[in-house]
Parts: structure tokens; sequence; C-alpha cells
């Protein structure tokens, strides 16, 4: 059970904290998943936390307070799941225990210009709905990994849909699939008690930047089905946008991400940074709770870094994307003999950006199709970007660079560690309390072609 982690380099000084392979894959509380089935793990929990807290160079306390040198496993038992509370978390005291035997979520303060709060993202967390075995219904082949947007919100917001009144079934692109959260609480990536913490830091902060340490994605990724042209494909069976890739992250976590940025709007609280990791992807762009149609209100800015060497999505298009495929233009563009991600584009800007680049091979003229109500929050988005980001803060402003490396197939031998592809730089000045935030774009060096 060797602890898998994200990272943030601080000044020669490692801050951790688990990611999705903590002691299962896209395991939560003390629970393993397979097959979108649920199972008791809390002896495993217990034990990937006591790996974790002495693998990691984290001082981080179990919740009664032990000490720092030495890991002191509680007892526990496999314990079924049976019945959870309001909130989505199963109180039977072996998953408690199992939970409660490490907390890492925790602040780190340098001096009046930084806290840096981290939390944790699946040991608090209710399940997340598109894991669940049900939702293999709503998957639709003529949509690679889309599904509609309200979908995704009904799913997100359980009993409380529709103010207090979830529809029976769901729509998709053929039998309707009935709403398996209809009775189901909302969603909740932080939990309760996490929650409360995390909101409480954020306002008692003084700090310039209040820096969210978050290992899961926070900004929306979309697409505009609905304006393919007709005839192309099957007709979009919903009722606007759809979202990309299904759940998993805060980008479908509606309700709770929407907690959070209402009370950053309310309390005036400024100078407040996302930076996150898990998509393999470098992305930059504006944290706001809603996209058009509904209001658009950044609060802050966002930033979350690609992969060093794992692979992200656009090298899975390349080798399974079926080449007849009515849609492939909107993934994969065959270009002059190379296939690009067309991806990127169609998060950005939309399917008419994508449709007219494969047809002309053109990004400049292919950007002047894109929809501006699709992504007003993005900035830059790379799905098959792989490297790094350097995060720098000052008084004024906050500063985000994406090193981007060719892909990494090969070790390379050379002293200054190979050929850089690309290297971007978003700025936000400090913007005031209650004021909206703004990022500027530099390329520095290279061509980050149809990430912009």
């Amino acid at each position: 059970m060797t602890p898998t982690s994200r990272m943030l380099g601080l000044g020669g000084r490692f801050v951790v904290m688990w990611d999705n392979h903590e002691f299962s894959w896209m395991g939560w509380q003390s629970f393993q998943r397979f097959n979108g089935v649920a199972r008791p793990a809390q002896t495993r929990k217990v034990m990937a936390n006591q790996a974790w807290f002495e693998y990691q160079p984290a001082r981080v306390r179990a919740h009664a307070n032990q000490s720092l040198e030495q890991f002191a496993a509680p007892p526990v038992r496999e314990t079924p799941v049976e019945r959870f509370d309001p909130n989505g978390l199963d109180a039977e005291p072996n998953n408690l225990a199992a939970i409660d035997s490490l907390r890492a979520y925790r602040t780190l303060r340098w001096g009046r210009l930084v806290d840096l709060i981290i939390t944790d993202q699946y040991s608090h967390r209710s399940e997340e709905p598109t894991s669940q075995i049900e939702a293999r219904a709503l998957a639709m082949p003529s949509f690679p990994d889309l599904l509609s947007e309200e979908v995704m919100r009904t799913l997100d917001a359980g009993r409380t849909a529709l103010d207090g009144h979830p529809p029976d079934v769901l729509p998709s692109g053929g039998t309707p699939v009935a709403n398996f959260r209809k009775d189901a609480p909302v969603q909740t990536l932080l939990g309760v008690e996490q929650k409360a913490w995390f909101l409480d830091q954020l306002r008692r902060s003084r700090a310039t930047w209040k820096v969210w340490g978050n290992s899961l994605g926070t900004l929306d990724s979309r697409v505009d089905p609905q304006n393919l042209p007709t005839g192309l494909s099957a007709a979009w069976p919903g009722q606007g946008y759809a979202c990309f890739g299904g759940g998993g992250d805060y980008a479908t976590a509606y309700a709770e991400r929407g907690e959070i940025y209402d009370v950053v709007r309310a309390e005036g609280i400024t100078g407040f940074v996302t930076v996150s990791g898990d998509r393999h992807a470098f992305w930059a762009g504006l944290s706001a709770k809603s996209l058009p149609p509904l209001p658009f209100d950044p609060v802050g800015v966002a930033f979350i870094t690609g992969s060093v060497s794992a692979p992200g999505i656009v090298e899975a298009y390349e080798h399974r994307f079926p080449k007849d495929h009515p849609l492939r233009a909107l993934y994969v563009a065959d270009v002059a003999g190379q296939q690009k991600a067309a991806v990127n584009l169609l998060l950005h800007h939309g399917v008419r950006t994508c449709l007219e680049y494969q047809r002309t091979g053109d990004a400049a003229a292919a950007r002047r199709l894109s929809n501006p109500d699709l992504a007003p929050h993005l900035a830059f988005l790379d799905m098959g970007g792989h490297g790094y980001a350097v995060l720098r803060l000052s008084a004024d402003r906050v500063e985000c660079e994406f090193v981007c490396i060719p892909r990494p197939r090969e070790p390379t031998s050379e002293r200054d560690g190979g050929p850089i592809r690309y290297r971007v730089v978003h700025r936000a000045a400090r913007w005031p309390s209650g004021g909206r935030p703004r990022l500027e774009q530099l390329v520095v060096e290279g061509d980050p072609d149809l990430a912009l």
C-alpha cells in the first residue's frame, strides 16, 4: 500500500496531501469501490493512514492529538455500509475511527503574505454520484465523455433538487434512467466538519493571499453540443450544455463549491487562489460558482498543473478514439498528417471552433467562432501538457508559470532537463474586497498551440 500524494514544493519544502490513490482507487471515507460498488475497508484505511504518516514528510496529528512521532492505530473491523447520516457520512464507529486515525487537513502560514489551507477531498466525502453502478446507464456512445449539465446538477443536489422535488427519472440518450439519488443528500467532498473548519480558516485569515491547496480541480469543464450542426451526429438529448468527463471533482460539486464561493463573496475575502492537480492537464482561470446562462461572478483565480510524466486524456484519444466516429474532430483533429488536441478547443471555445479547425487547420480563424458563453472562466487549457507549475506570490500580485515539456517518452540525458515546449505565465493583480479578479497571460517561450 505505497501511498500516493499530491505535493507542493515551497522553497525546498514539500507540503503533501493524499489524492485518489490514498488507499484504494477512488476510495472514499473508509470504503473501497470496485465496479461501482462500495465495500468496507476500515482496516486497510487505517493501515494506509499509518503508511502515509510514516512515509511522507508531513507534520500532522491524529484526531485524538496523538504524538507527531508515532502512529497509534485504533482497533477497527470491516463493517458493511448500512446507513448514512443526513450529510452522507457513515456514522458507524469503525468507519469514524478509521477516518479519524489521521487528520491531514491543515493550514500553514508564511507571515502576513500567505495562508496555505490544505484540504482532504476523500476521507470525509460522500459517495461520488457518477461512480455508482446505476450511473452507467447514463453513458451515451454518440457523445463520448459527455453528460448533460442538468443531469449532473440533479445528481449533485440529491433530494434537494428542484427545491426539494427531485425528478423520478433522468433524461439520457435512450431510455430514461431512474434517479438513483432522489433520496440522497447533497454531494460533499469536504464533509460537514472539515468544511466548517475550511470556511472558518478563510474568514479568519488576515494574509494577503489565501491559497487553497486542493488535490482536485475546481474549474468547470463543459461543452456546447447544442451548437452541433444538424445531421452531423445524433441529436443532443440535453437541454443545453454538457459536462465533460463525468464527475469526481469540484467542477460538478455545484452546491458545495457554490457554498464556498458564496462565503468568499459575502465576507469580502480577497486574494483567494486555488492550486490543484489531478487532471493531468494545465488549466488557468477564474473561480466562479456558475457560468452563463446563470450569473458569472468570479471570486478568485485557480490553477491546475499538468503531470510530469503520467499520461492524460490526449494520449488516450490518440490511441483509442475511433477514426470513423462522427464527432472525432471535437476530440482529435487530423491536420497536416498530425493528430492535434482538439479537445482543448472543445472545452475552451466550443464545437464550432473544433469543426472549423478540422476543416481549415487555421487555429486563429477557428477561434473567431468561439462561443463566448461556454467558458468565460478559462484563460488557458492544455489537456495534453506535461510539466509543472510554479506559483509566485508578492504583496501586490499572484503569478503562476506553466512549464511544459515535450511528451516524456524517453529519459533525457541533458543537464538542464531537456527541451521546453512552452512557458506561459498567468498574472493577477491583488483585487479589492468585493472586486473581481482579472487574469493576464504572457507566453514567455515556445508555442502553446491549441491551449490558448
